[in-house]
């Protein structure tokens, strides 16, 4: 679909059911039609029951208010107070999978997404390493149930209809799994009303890393803005959630895919390596400094993104007309940005179906960040954790590739689409490095 679109302009139409669908690859168009159609598709309706209106799923000003309200626990000086446990945790992992050096291939992914939801889960919310493990197993098996049964009802169009989702028994088995995640939402605020409720009056709460940095998670700033009166408790229930399903599966499948990249490109990794001694020397933590000098440990990051792009559509309702270069869509349409085709444009080159970290280190390419590259979204609606993911992603790489050669074959990656594009096969050979 994305190819078929680019080779007709980068925009066509569509009917799925009673909708009208515009179909955007041009990068122009894309960025018109994030800017103009801030509401979100309805497919985000089905998860309202779980999410309610948190970041991912509001919309008009309750957004524009959420989003103003959380960008204080994502500045670059509140990140870098989690670099004590980004080193952490990667240590953590480099000695779990430590096991299946020359061993032959193993599929890294379980690794990665259990490694992505503890250390969101500590920096995010504070929750200490004995409990985060079978917290973070028991909330991703129920989350990946709901994602399965919303992808389930947004692909059958008569599943749309509430009476007929309810008669097939779907939604009871719905309901069931957000009584679970709801249940572990309260335990992380509750703790975190306890936590303050014994913190001596006026102090406010803080988490400690592992190397004694002061650092304040997103649950504190949330906690402060309710006994503010600024947030509900039901608001915070909302944005506790959102926080979880955002902040670790996207990351942890960008990962994934880039592991096998990088382990198919013996010459990126190479170069990683380099810049990684370079910088870091052989065993040394990431410290603050650090990070804007891995320049291509960060082209090889965005590169990943814009040939597998995490997200592979990013859908909203058109609640008005909007004019396109060549197209005005109608108000009460759909759009759908399709970054396969959007990151295929002539604009990043000839050579576009490559994979080839050394582009985004011209100059004019790096340019095209905010404007045609969507591996964090798109326009204002963009990821409020993007630096976030950037710089926790950037000390995993750093400490991996510097203890471990990896070996894998991109041409045996498999891929499902959901709410993201996610590997279904995907593994890699490891040996430790002399």
């Amino acid at each position: 679909m994305s190819k078929e679109c680019v080779q007709k302009g980068g925009v066509i139409t569509a009917h799925i059911g009673p909708d009208l669908y515009y179909l955007i690859t041009d990068p122009d168009d894309a960025l018109t039609a994030a800017n103009a159609c801030m509401q979100k598709h309805f497919i985000y309706d089905y998860v309202k029951t779980w999410l309610g209106e948190g970041l991912l799923t509001s919309s008009g000003a309750l957004w524009q208010r959420h989003r103003k309200l959380l960008n204080p626990a994502f500045t670059v000086s509140v990140i870098h107070s989690f670099l004590g446990i980004f080193n952490h945790m990667s240590r953590q992992m480099n000695e779990e999978v430590e096991v299946h050096v020359g061993k032959g291939h193993f599929d890294h992914s379980t690794y990665l997404r259990l490694i992505a939801f503890q250390t969101f889960s500590r920096t995010g919310f504070g929750i200490s390493d004995s409990k985060v493990k079978e917290f973070a197993r028991k909330y991703m098996e129920s989350s990946d149930q709901i994602m399965n049964l919303v992808i389930h009802r947004f692909q059958n169009i008569w599943l749309h209809s509430d009476l007929i989702f309810k008669l097939s028994g779907l939604k009871k088995k719905k309901d069931r799994l957000i009584k679970i995640l709801d249940n572990m939402a309260n335990q992380v605020i509750e703790g975190k009303k306890e936590e303050m409720k014994n913190a001596s009056k006026g102090e406010r709460t803080y988490e400690y890393s592992v190397t004694g940095t002061r650092c304040k998670p997103l649950m504190s700033l949330l906690m402060e803005l309710k006994n503010d009166d600024t947030l509900t408790e039901k608001e915070i229930k909302e944005e506790v959630d959102t926080a979880i399903v955002a902040g670790f599966d996207t990351t942890s499948n960008l990962m994934t895919v880039l592991f096998v990249a990088v382990g198919a490109y013996p010459e990126v990794q190479q170069k990683m390596y380099e810049e990684m001694i370079e910088v870091l020397g052989p065993d040394r933590d990431v410290e603050k400094d650090d990070i804007k000098r891995l320049v291509y440990t960060e082209a090889v990051i965005k590169e990943t993104l814009r040939v597998y792009p995490t997200g592979p559509a990013l859908l909203r309702h058109v609640d008005r007309d909007v004019k396109l270069k060549n197209y005005i869509m109608r108000g009460g349409s759909q759009c759908v940005i399709l970054p396969l085709g959007t990151h295929r444009d002539p604009l990043w080159g000839e050579d576009v179906e490559a994979f080839r970290p050394e582009r985004w280190l011209d100059p004019a390419v790096a340019a095209l960040y905010n404007s045609a590259f969507y591996g964090f979204s798109l326009g204002k609606r963009s990821c409020i954790g993007k630096t976030y993911a950037m710089i926790s992603m950037k000390v995993t790489l750093a400490h991996f590739i510097r203890k471990y050669r990896i070996t894998a074959d991109v041409n045996e990656l498999r891929f499902k689409v959901d709410m993201l594009l996610k590997a279904t096969k995907a593994s890699i050979r490891i040996d430790k490095r002399e």
